[in-house]
């Protein structure tokens, strides 16, 4: 096996990691592989499994690591693309990506390819790598521990006030196309539910009398999401009515996607973001709107009515509290707007 492939083996594995221990979605998956795919292209002489090398001033072997049997992405890992190399490519093979200074100039060029974000994210990446394949005695040291990532400035996510909501959800008409796009608009800001999960919702999720709805999250976590007075009686309508209708007369089995096209089929993510845009520019708000905005917009205001932020936690589906408590910055800007609006000596 040459350096190359030995690399790729790690991938493997490290893919199956992500897959099997930590229960990452195979979209997270495939974008850390393309990061990490970037980063070994980027030198032209990896390291030879067992060969010495100067790395950290140590020693580094490859040992294939079979804990996970054959992961389901090993299959896919030869489709995927050879990343675009970083520019000054002479330079950048002047050291493995093994190595510390091999590193350091990898991440110094792709500072100047990428926005902060970006670096951010495949920083992100190798760390995870580098961690893995130190804890399975994989490599001596860990060369990232040395890098430091860029600081980004955490940017407030828009919301709509509740005159915008009122309008985008008066926005539909009646007809079996209105009566969906009301319906799934209702269900969004009722429950702050992802597009994802909004659009991989069969029929036996939702639960009509306790007005509840059962939904898949991130790493495949399971939670219930609540849903208010207009939501229920919306969705119920759709259901009963207005799901045959576009099903051809069938009625919705339990199985059954809950939210469905004019050919009867899962609605897309694409679909749905299109139906908010098309309601958005309707009940003419000028507001950059997508179906995640909703998303914001249930959170914001269920702080600012008070709401417990682990409650609101918990009905986004947050892994961390950390993620939420970008919404408390939302709600204490809105609170500074309208004191600055109404006090008479603001």
């Amino acid at each position: 096996m040459n350096g190359q492939q030995g690399a790729l083996t790690w991938l493997d594995q490290f893919a199956g990691y992500l897959e099997v221990e930590r229960n990452y979605s195979s979209h997270t998956i495939r974008a850390y592989l393309n990061d990490l795919r970037q980063l070994i292209d980027s030198t032209s002489n990896p390291t030879e499994p067992g060969a010495t090398k100067p790395a950290m001033q140590s020693e580094i072997a490859f040992r294939p690591n079979d804990a996970f049997g054959q992961p389901s992405f090993s299959s896919s890992l030869s489709s995927i693309p050879a990343a675009p190399q970083p520019a000054d490519e002479a330079e950048s093979k002047s050291a493995s990506w093994l190595e510390a200074e091999g590193l350091k100039t990898y991440i110094r060029q792709i500072q100047e390819q990428y926005s902060r974000p970006t670096v951010a994210r495949k920083i992100s990446a190798i760390r995870s790598f580098y961690k893995y394949l130190r804890r399975e005695q994989l490599i001596d040291e860990d060369p990232s521990r040395l890098v430091r990532g860029p600081k980004l400035t955490r940017k407030l996510p828009s919301c709509l006030d509740r005159d915008e909501v009122v309008r985008l959800l008066l926005a539909p008409d009646m007809s079996v196309l209105g009566v969906r796009d009301r319906a799934l608009m209702e269900v969004l800001y009722a429950t702050g539910m992802r597009v994802s999960e909004l659009c991989s919702l069969k029929v036996h999720d939702y639960n009509q009398e306790a007005m509840e709805m059962r939904v898949t999250g991130k790493g495949s976590k399971e939670r219930v999401v609540l849903l208010n007075q207009s939501a229920n009686a919306w969705l119920r309508k759709y259901l009963n009515e207005y799901w045959p209708k576009l099903a051809g007369g069938r009625t919705p089995q339990a199985e059954s996607p809950l939210f469905v096209s004019r050919q009867a089929t899962r609605l897309s993510s694409r679909s749905v973001h299109r139906v908010v845009l098309k309601y958005a520019k309707k009940a003419k708000i000028e507001k950059q709107i997508t179906p995640h905005t909703l998303r914001h917009t249930f959170a914001t205001h269920l702080l600012e009515g008070g709401a417990d932020l682990r409650v609101v936690q918990d009905l986004l589906g947050h892994t961390t509290i950390n993620t939420t408590q970008i919404y408390t910055h939302v709600s204490l800007d809105r609170l500074r707007r309208v004191y600055s609006n109404t006090h008479p000596r603001a």
